[in-house]
């Protein structure tokens, strides 16, 4: 490519949420598409010195990740859309005549259901995870649990926690004079 051709990239202006250029983000798109370096340059009429370049920089980075993120969320939808036709196919070969077509259609389903990761399960726990915050480190074993946003996102979730003594039961501990009659209410199950 002549480097005389290549479209000026200095002048455009910036984009306040990506922090690149127009220019910028299209090659990000065409290259997170599956397209190579030289013809994303030859299409844009940039050098693909610039383009790695441009590889380096944080801003492309994140959105080159953000609009890979963006296609493998679509090819997971789109294949949501042929699970019918999938099960069917795998339920077709369960049944077929041919031991070792069923052997390995078992053997495959077994293998994709075990490598499925389950997420959390239990709300308290996935709330206490979220209302845990490492601002050093990012490591949240390491970090500080902030009780009000834990209580507030309870309540928005409409969930109660065992665990923390209810407002009507301390307002009635303390309108007995703290007698020991309420005591029972805040033992942990």
């Amino acid at each position: 490519m002549d480097k005389n051709k290549q479209k000026s990239t200095d002048l455009q202006e910036v984009n306040k949420e990506t922090g690149l250029t127009p220019i910028q983000e299209q090659t990000a798109i065409l290259l997170a598409s599956g397209e190579t370096i030289t013809a994303v340059a030859d299409q844009l009429s940039l050098n693909r010195g610039t383009i790695h370049k441009w590889q380096k920089q944080v801003s492309f980075k994140c959105f080159f990740n953000r609009q890979c993120a963006d296609s493998r969320e679509n090819l997971v939808i789109g294949l949501f859309g042929l699970a019918n036709e999938a099960l069917s196919t795998i339920r077709d070969c369960l049944h077929s005549d041919n031991e070792t077509t069923r052997l390995k259609a078992a053997m495959w389903l077994t293998e994709k259901i075990s490598n499925i990761p389950i997420g959390q399960t239990d709300v308290i726990t996935a709330v206490k995870k979220e209302c845990t915050h490492s601002p050093i480190d990012w490591d949240i074993s390491k970090g500080e649990f902030d009780k009000m946003q834990y209580k507030a996102r309870l309540k928005e979730l409409g969930v109660v926690d065992d665990e923390l003594p209810q407002v009507h039961t301390i307002k009635r501990w303390l309108k007995s004079g703290g007698n020991v009659v309420f005591c029972s209410e805040f033992a942990r199950k």
